[in-house]
């Protein structure tokens, strides 16, 4: 309220010192001090609006931030989900690669015994046709021999 009466008669007395500025007459000691207050005035309101847009300013870009810090947030969150799922796949994944690697290891065992065991077969096989030989070759020894004395 004071400030407002201050401000008047500020506003008062700079009318009278500008009427005498522009009718050319000289001022006093007083009618600068006026000009001076009506100046400092004008900075005053200057200063009071720069200030209300700065606070206008500083609120937008608050809000901004806050936004910002949501978005932030939310993406976060979203991003560290997607993670975690694709870090779940990755396990399951690995998981399925372990049990084949055991299934393709007992296959690979099973098939190394079936494979000893035709080897062993196949071993005892050729033994088989050795012996065959063998005896083929001494009856057709004895054949041939008993041919020969029975011609004689």
């Amino acid at each position: 309220m004071v400030e407002s009466i201050v401000a008047s008669a500020i506003d008062k007395a700079l009318e009278t010192v500008l009427r005498k500025v522009s009718e050319g007459k000289k001022l006093s000691t007083e009618d600068l001090v006026v000009l001076m207050l009506g100046l400092f005035q004008g900075i005053r309101k200057d200063v009071t609006e720069t200030n209300k847009r700065i606070d206008a300013i500083n609120d937008s870009l608050s809000k901004r931030i806050d936004a910002l810090y949501d978005l932030v947030g939310k993406n976060y969150e979203v991003l560290s989900r997607k993670i975690d799922e694709t870090n779940k796949r990755i396990d399951e994944t690995n998981k399925r690669i372990d049990a084949l690697y055991d299934l393709v290891g007992k296959n690979y065992e099973a098939l190394n015994r079936r494979i000893e065991e035709t080897n062993k077969r196949i071993d005892e096989t050729n033994k088989r046709i050795d012996n065959l030989y063998d005896l083929m070759g001494k009856i057709y020894e004895v054949l041939i021999k008993g041919a020969t004395t029975q011609r004689q």
